[in-house]
């Protein structure tokens, strides 16, 4: 064979060697999961992200095979990169359909969460009635920008247009006279120890106990029992995801997370946060 012959042959070889793989910048970049911070299921402690679902996650991504790297943001900024296509997957996410055309819902929830209004201490009504209580005095309801409740909310309290259904993360509608937004549940909480602006603050009762705790904030605050109502929080993957084969890691993620709450392996990563 000739040399000219070689050459041509050798570089052919090696394309049809090397065809079937993705370029090296798309096998060595790290799965992006983003989210507000919820602790103790994703927060920032000691300048790294942990938590429950950080500790789920990180787990059945190493039996996957597949590097993770998790960054803690405002919901509001969280959504934009989940709508750019930025990220590839998102905490702490309940099914809502105007975020179904962005994201793949998986079967399995990352964890089912109970809603309770938080209140400062010296601002416990002995007879609160949830909604029914905050209308008839008044009260001021702290929210966590963009996050999307539960349709009996908005229902009890609407937004200023009628609209009783969540409108959506960058929606422009203003929000019930009642209401009032910050960007997180810790500023929230500090807005109820200040006996600022809010009287109550609506946010899931492990999150909040454990968020005033972290705050040294416990001794202020208390929360009112039976739970306004229950959801499931998912940790979907974006559609406008670039990483390769997205959609089929998030079909892999959902069935080792059935798994784990099978074998028992999920009770203990929550135990070791909550208990």
């Amino acid at each position: 064979m000739t040399l000219s012959k070689l050459l041509l042959i050798i570089p052919l070889s090696i394309s049809l060697c090397l065809s079937p793989l993705l370029p090296a910048t798309e096998l060595e970049r790290k799965l992006i999961v983003v989210g507000e911070e919820f602790a103790p299921f994703e927060f920032i402690k000691d300048g790294k992200v942990v938590g429950v679902d950080i500790d789920i996650a990180t787990h059945i991504f190493q039996k996957l095979d597949i590097p993770v790297v998790f960054h803690i943001m405002p919901w509001k900024r969280a959504w934009q990169m989940v709508e750019g296509g930025e990220a590839d997957a998102v905490l702490t996410t309940s099914r809502k359909t105007t975020r179904e055309p962005y994201l793949w819902y998986p079967k399995e929830s990352m964890w089912v969460s109970e809603y309770v209004f938080f209140v400062n201490k010296d601002r416990v009504i002995a007879d609160f009635n949830g909604y029914q209580t905050i209308k008839k005095y008044g009260l001021g309801i702290g929210v966590i920008n963009g996050n999307s409740y539960h349709n009996s909310f908005w229902e009890a309290f609407p937004y200023q247009d009628g609209s009783t259904t969540f409108q959506g993360e960058n929606s422009t509608t203003k929000l019930h006279p009642q209401i009032f937004k910050a960007h997180n549940a810790a500023t929230n909480l500090y807005l109820l120890a200040a006996k600022e602006r809010t009287d109550v603050f609506l946010i899931d009762r492990i999150i909040g106990q454990y968020t005033a705790k972290l705050l040294g904030l416990e001794d202020q605050l208390s929360h009112y029992e039976p739970a306004v109502y229950s959801k499931p929080y998912f940790m979907p993957f974006v559609k406008k995801s670039t990483y390769p084969a997205i959609k089929t890691i998030a079909d892999q993620f959902d069935e080792a997370l059935r798994q784990l709450k099978e074998n028992g392996e999920y009770q203990r990563f929550l135990d070791k946060w909550i208990k």
